[in-house]
């Protein structure tokens, strides 16, 4: 699929893209952290697909693995909020 990483200088420039020959978020984020982890100058990255950004990695934050670890999509409608689902990790309620 069409998945690319950026990436980022220190102020969010893009430095560098890539493009990535992957089938799933997942993996184009394991190919994204892979490459992160062989740069010594730039401290972080983002994969996008077409206009979705599916992540944004930073050198030295944690990250989980697996299917829990999508956060919800959320969009605003009308102008209403969105709203956390109940025992969310994202919105800081479990």
């Amino acid at each position: 699929m069409g998945y690319r990483c950026y990436i980022l200088d220190a102020e969010d420039h893009i430095v560098q893209a890539h493009d990535l020959d992957c089938e799933t978020d997942d993996r184009a984020v394991a190919m994204a952290e892979d490459l992160l982890a062989r740069d010594p100058y730039h401290g972080s990255v983002e994969v996008w697909i077409a206009t979705r950004r599916v992540v944004k990695l930073e050198r030295g934050a944690p990250r989980r693995r697996g299917p829990t670890d999508i956060a919800p999509r959320t969009a605003r409608v009308a102008g209403k909020e969105p709203t956390a689902r109940a025992g969310s990790p994202w919105f800081g309620d479990s």
